[in-house]
């Protein structure tokens, strides 16, 4: 009798799990759906997007990994493929990368293994556990790309953080001493209202000091291009002038900051 109440039971938690979980999916929000559909154009499609190039191929072209992407007419991702993406972020990035693509202004290029020793050692990327780049463009006496930090939960409560961002980083002559700023915090504001003791001056940012220039006033002028621009990370290194966003990349980012680096150097 004891047996046949278990069963009974068992059955009866069956029924009210599958239950539960036909409930949640017919109650799937609009985005899910909308992300569904996606998703199923996408898998219907006969081609797929090279995510460095932004050339559409064909599948067979992807596995025998012979296409010349510079001849090909979607060398940018058209506003047409740009709608299949999965979410909002896929999408903003790509509308970023396109800009990039498709301006005069870049070349597309490789980080050296020289310049990823030297991003390395920058305590705007040392911070994190890991980084990975993609998407690099060189510019006139410099390179932009998207670095993707990396920060592992350290608890069961954490999650992994992944994202990608932007940086400029600009050769510039002239230039000595080691410094970051980021944006500072609100007890460092009310702090600094009372003692102001950096070296280098940007308004909204706090500035650290690693090694002293012997070109401060210069420095200074450069900052002063920085002026009423938020969510950015700043480090002078020697001649090595670097810029990188806080959020996901977007087309905004770039063309703001590309403004600003233009009067720098």
């Amino acid at each position: 009798m004891i047996t046949y109440i278990y069963i009974i039971g068992a059955i009866g938690t069956v029924f009210f799990i599958y239950y539960f979980i036909s409930v949640f999916i017919q109650s799937n929000s609009s985005e899910q759906k909308e992300y569904n559909r996606k998703l199923k154009e996408s898998l219907e499609d006969e081609f797929i997007i090279d995510p460095e190039t932004g050339a559409k191929i064909t599948l067979e072209q992807a596995e025998s990994g012979h296409w010349i992407a510079h001849d090909n007419e979607f060398r940018t991702i058209p506003d047409s493929e740009l709608e299949k993406f999965l979410t909002e972020d896929d999408k903003q990035t790509e509308i970023a990368i396109n800009y990039l693509r498709e301006s005069r202004n870049y070349k597309r290029t490789e980080l050296t293994e020289r310049q990823i020793k030297i991003l390395d050692n920058t305590k705007m990327l040392k911070k994190y556990d890991n980084w990975s780049y993609s998407n690099s463009f060189s510019f006139e006496k410099g390179i932009v790309f998207l670095p993707a930090p990396e920060l592992h939960g350290k608890t069961y409560y954490e999650d992994d953080y992944k994202e990608s961002h932007l940086l400029f980083w600009k050769k510039i002559t002239d230039l000595t001493g080691h410094y970051y700023l980021r944006e500072k915090t609100s007890p460092e504001k009310i702090l600094d209202t009372f003692k102001k003791d950096d070296d280098l001056t940007l308004k909204n940012y706090e500035s650290f000091t690693f090694e002293k220039s012997f070109n401060i006033i210069k420095l200074n002028k450069i900052l002063k291009n920085f002026e009423n621009q938020s969510g950015l990370e700043i480090e002078i290194h020697n001649d090595d002038l670097f810029v990188k966003t806080m959020n996901l990349v977007c087309k905004e980012d770039i063309i703001r900051i590309e403004k600003v680096m233009k009067n720098v150097g």
